[in-house]
């Protein structure tokens, strides 16, 4: 019985047949599958970038959160736009204040190392 069907489907002509309705019966299906593979091809990629970017952003709130708690015995207050554009000279109150007293004592003291060693 099955060398019969094997010598059937041996020749070319019951072979496009046999092709012909597998796409028929089954076509929509294979169209849907391209487009999902599709999908899948372009959700792939966005989503693995998407994740990063979250974890990037969850990563920086948490030094920002550090900065401002490092930062919340100075002067360093956010004033609102509103207030800004009222009296622009607020800007300078925005300075976080030690972190720049900390940057130009650091740059000092290398300054002065590298005098001593180079001297």
């Amino acid at each position: 019985m099955f060398n019969k069907i094997k010598q059937l489907f041996a020749n070319k002509v019951y072979r496009s047949i046999a092709l012909v309705l597998v796409i028929l019966i089954a076509g929509p299906e294979l169209m849907m599958g391209y487009e999902l593979m599709a999908l899948l091809e372009f959700l792939g990629p966005s989503t693995f970038v998407l994740i990063h970017l979250a974890g990037i952003k969850l990563y920086m709130v948490r030094l920002k959160n550090a900065f401002m708690n490092f930062e919340k015995h100075s002067l360093c207050y956010r004033p609102k736009a509103s207030h800004i554009i009222t009296m622009p000279a607020l800007v300078i109150h925005y300075l976080p204040e030690r972190v720049i007293v900390m940057g130009f004592l650091s740059l000092v003291s290398i300054c002065c190392v590298h005098m001593f060693v180079m001297a």
